[in-house]
């Protein structure tokens, strides 16, 4: 019954500031762990002039309630528990889903594999997609590597993960990869930082491999690292390994590694295949195939000329299609052709 008064004031919360505001248009970016009720709300008050910008699968995923109450716990008898009860809280949901039917009628897309992925999994007119690349201060990071230049350079490549220390981004691929790399190819002078964090049982698991595989004084696990200090802890490294398994929307990460003159050698799931280009912009391997990235580092190193060829390719690229200066020039574009729709009257 909490949910449903939650809803009801959502609903009655939004009524009331855009009743109050009274807004041109509207833009709705980010939908995590907000009902739907909300954007629907949004679109019957302001017909025609509500812009979503859409950066993950939320359009066809279940919502955060429905994940919940579908997902098992890990307790056996709070798993019973929850079962006997997920069925009347799974209904609420299923029928505040049918209420709130969105029409999509101006939506902007973060790459085009995401373009693609909503025209396969929902009913939104294509005509209705455009896709508007997300950005980066690229000068911000740019000017930090530039004033990383005066520092002592490292000897050793040095390797660099950053994200979520979860399955579906596919760090244990990076360590097997070092496993070959130390093991099998017997180089020394290379080292790879995991920055982030995750699920605990994942974390255990990558620090097990570490172990098995004889690669402790190889591998550093720092942690979480605030994102403000990203453009400075950039330089510090040679080589952005991008191991994701997952259908990435367009992760920035890898716009924030070319612009601080990393290597990215990544996969090409998702929209990463639209900044990622093998001997373009960076270097490529399939997901979950340690031995293809352990031969792509290996090129850098015994390539140097490709490896500086990369670097400049990717940081042009970077500059001219990833700069958030024009992400926010399209954007305003967008939102002043949604502003100039003619009202209709609320609730017609």
């Amino acid at each position: 019954f909490s949910y449903k008064q939650r809803t009801k004031t959502n609903l009655d919360n939004t009524r009331q500031t855009i009743e109050t505001f009274k807004p041109d248009v509207i833009f709705i970016h980010i939908m995590w762990n907000l009902s739907r009720g909300v954007a629907w709300m949004a679109e019957q008050l302001c017909p025609g002039r509500v812009v979503y910008y859409i950066a993950d699968h939320w359009p066809y995923m279940p919502d955060p309630h429905q994940a919940y109450w579908r997902d098992q716990a890990n307790n056996p008898i709070l798993n019973l528990l929850k079962q006997s009860v997920a069925p009347l809280p799974l209904k609420m949901i299923e029928r505040d889903q049918k209420t709130f039917q969105l029409k999509f009628q101006h939506v902007l897309c973060v790459s085009n594999a995401l373009k693609e992925s909503l025209q396969q999994n929902t009913d939104i007119n294509p005509s209705a997609m455009h896709v508007v690349y997300n950005g980066i201060d690229t000068k911000r990071f740019i000017d930090a590597r530039k004033a990383a230049n005066n520092q002592p350079q490292a000897t050793a490549l040095s390797l660099l993960y950053a994200g979520s220390l979860v399955w579906h981004k596919g760090v244990h691929t990076t360590i097997e990869a070092m496993a070959v790399l130390v093991n099998r190819f017997k180089l020394e002078n290379i080292h790879l930082t995991l920055v982030g964090s995750g699920h605990p049982d994942y974390e255990a698991h990558l620090k097990s491999l570490v172990e098995e595989n004889r690669l402790t004084s190889f591998v550093h696990f720092k942690g979480r690292v605030p994102r403000e200090e990203m453009p400075e802890l950039l330089p510090q490294f040679d080589v952005l390994i991008f191991p994701s398994t997952y259908e990435e929307p367009l992760a920035r990460m890898t716009q924030e590694a070319m612009a601080s003159d990393l290597v990215v050698v990544g996969t090409t799931t998702g929209g990463t295949k639209e900044i990622l280009i093998e001997g373009q912009t960076g270097l490529t391997f399939p997901p979950e195939d340690a031995d293809m990235l352990a031969e792509q580092i290996k090129r850098l190193i015994d390539h140097p000329r490709l490896r500086t060829q990369l670097i400049d390719n990717a940081r042009t690229k970077v500059i001219n299609e990833f700069d958030i200066s024009r992400m926010i020039t399209e954007i305003e574009w967008h939102l002043s052709q949604a502003a100039e729709i003619i009202p209709a009257a609320v609730n017609s």
